[in-house]
């Protein structure tokens, strides 16, 4: 699937995301999922991704805590 953008595009995109969402966690204090609450309107693209990551077999929060996992289970092997 090609969204027709070019890779120096997706890049900036996601970049701007990620320190986007860092910023308002930090400067707000608030929990991730209200900041989503937030900005992703019924109905909307943003729900519409959320809902495939959340969606059938492993969950993005699945994902992301096996991968973690592995991480600290090889740092303590290397250890």
């Amino acid at each position: 699937l090609k969204l027709d953008l070019s890779p120096e595009e997706a890049k900036t995109l996601s970049r701007a995301t990620v320190i986007s969402a860092a910023r308002m966690m930090d400067e707000t204090g608030r929990e991730p999922e209200d900041l989503i609450r937030q900005v992703a309107s019924p109905g909307g693209t943003t729900e519409a991704a959320l809902k495939v990551l959340r969606g059938a077999g492993q969950s993005l929060n699945v994902l992301i805590e096996t991968a973690a996992r592995a991480a600290h289970n090889r740092a303590k092997e290397l250890s």
